[in-house]
């Protein structure tokens, strides 16, 4: 009769885990956290990482451990490398042996960008001894205790944990670090009006910043922004969001407007209060 919680059959269990589990946390993020995601496998784990998710502006390399519900393992073994990785976490996963039913999860990681937390000195020996019966050291292995993971009882729990809320702020504060004349934009934001308004625009990239915001449609994003301006008169949203907006409104303006035909301009009120919103959320932010 086969076994999958054979010895022989190890490879195959922790696959069809990783399988489970990946199909799980991906219905967590996209139907609970509203997160689009993508999957990234190692070829192979000498890396010290399994997986590598990404998902609303952050990236995870996932280290995956897996015992049975029913066993009494009290630590697992974590590469040094993990380390070094961006994101890098441990999830242990306990699964029942006769459904393959997952949970409960532990957790061993940081938060937002920062790496492991300290993996200490416990070193990690062979199991078998050489000619003369001493075990050598791993050197690159530590020993983490069940202690020292945070335990999640559902997926979604654990995925809060992986990709916890994004601080607006903060994460437009680093895109705009990475521009070249990101120090003008006081003096650019003075008396903004929307007939101006398309160099302070353009100061993000506004595709770029959605991914990492977790917006997955920017188009659709500014459509619901301006309908709900348009029924309450007032823009609501973060300096990230209203900027973000400001910016698809300007593609929109680029792409609708007719090739080689002069137009004479109409001032379009909404999109001016749309400036000013922007400039007194940013103003308060900072």
């Amino acid at each position: 009769m086969f076994d999958l919680w054979a010895s022989e059959h190890s490879v195959l269990r922790e696959k069809v885990i990783e399988h489970i589990f990946l199909a799980e946390l991906s219905r967590a993020l996209v139907l609970d956290l509203k997160l689009p995601f993508e999957v990234l496998r190692a070829e192979f784990d000498a890396n010290g990482y399994d997986v590598a998710i990404e998902a609303a502006g952050l990236l995870r390399h996932v280290q995956l451990k897996a015992s049975a519900s029913t066993g009494r393992r009290a630590h697992v073994d974590v590469q040094l490398s993990l380390a070094d990785k961006p994101g890098g976490c441990v999830i242990w996963i306990f699964v029942d042996p006769d459904s393959l039913k997952l949970g409960p999860f532990l957790w061993f990681g940081d938060e937002r960008g920062r790496s492991l937390p300290p993996l200490g000195d416990r070193e990690v020996k062979h199991s078998r001894g050489d000619a003369t019966g001493a075990k050598k050291v791993r050197p690159r292995l530590r020993r983490i205790s069940k202690g020292e993971f945070t335990r999640f009882e559902t997926i979604k729990e654990l995925a809060k944990a992986m990709f916890p809320p994004l601080d607006h702020s903060l994460l437009l504060e680093r895109h705009l670090a990475r521009l070249p004349d990101w120090s003008r934009i006081g003096e650019m934001m003075r008396g903004l009006r929307w007939e101006t308004s398309a160099p302070f625009a353009y100061m993000i990239d506004g595709y770029a910043l959605a991914r990492e915001a977790g917006i997955a449609d920017p188009i659709a994003f500014s459509d619901d922004k301006r309908a709900q301006a348009e029924r309450t008169g007032r823009w609501l949203g973060t300096p990230l969001e209203l900027w973000l907006v400001l910016f698809m409104e300007h593609r929109r303006d680029y792409f609708s407007g007719a090739i080689g035909v002069p137009l004479e301009y109409e001032p379009q009120p909404i999109l001016d209060d749309l400036c000013e919103a922007l400039a007194q959320g940013f103003g308060r932010a900072r």
